[in-house]
């Protein structure tokens, strides 16, 4: 089975999200990628995973999200590690 590689703990399920591909100039036809969220209980981080892999298909297929947007930003790593001081002082303001 999947562990969370933050604190190693085991997952349980797992929900298929579309994720559009990075990319600084051809953004707009780009279509989402589905990939597999990994959602950890303990810690609370998230973690994508090929849909195919094999330790995602041992997993429970987990309730579907049908929210949608573009304004939110979710932030799973430290504040500290965020490398970029505009990005940082963004998320420590809570505002875009």
């Amino acid at each position: 089975m999947a562990n969370c590689p933050y604190c190693g703990e085991e997952y349980w399920e797992y929900t298929i999200v579309g994720v559009r591909p990075a990319d600084e100039h051809l953004n707009q036809w780009l279509d989402p990628m589905p990939l597999a969220q990994l959602f950890c209980e303990s810690c609370g981080r998230y973690t994508f995973m090929h849909p195919d892999h094999p330790d995602v298909q041992r997993l429970r297929k987990g309730q579907h999200q049908e929210r949608q947007t573009e304004t939110v930003r979710t932030l799973n790593v430290p504040i500290t590690e965020i490398g970029d001081d505009e990005l940082r002082e963004q998320f420590a303001r809570g505002r875009d």
